[in-house]
């Protein structure tokens, strides 16, 4: 049970990121666009990923009440779409600053590979415990 929750909390964080990577690209697509505001998602808290992973209480969640509507889609965790903090704004209107939304982007993918060491060593950790007890 232990691994399977840090997993899915990698997972969560995985897809957090993803997410926030799409919607800082959004921003450097719009960066000529005329009063284009920019956004980025809502930081993710450890008590909030963990709430979202457990399991809903008996008879919570979605239903589907005509047969025309999609099957519900499971988003990411905690994913909150905001507007980012205006640092200035051009003459359009347009409040995208290229450097900072490339020192968004840098932090993501350090946190990318952060994660991604965190798997790699809790899966060694697993193939360690495996081959003593073979």
């Amino acid at each position: 049970m232990y691994g399977t929750s840090f997993f899915g909390l990698l997972t969560a964080r995985e897809r957090w990121l993803g997410a926030r990577y799409t919607v800082v690209a959004e921003n450097v697509a719009n960066a000529d666009t005329p009063g284009y505001r920019p956004r980025d998602l809502v930081p993710s808290s450890f008590g909030r990923l963990v709430e979202a992973l457990s399991p809903p209480p008996a008879g919570a969640g979605l239903v589907r009440t005509d047969p025309r509507h999609l099957p519900a889609a499971s988003p990411p965790p905690d994913v909150r779409v905001g507007e980012g903090e205006v640092l200035e704004t051009t003459p359009s209107g347009n409040a995208v600053i290229l450097s900072e939304e490339v020192r968004k982007l840098a932090a993501i993918e350090k946190d990318y590979r952060l994660t991604l060491q965190l798997f790699r060593k809790y899966k060694a950790m697993f193939e360690t415990a495996l081959r003593l007890e073979a």
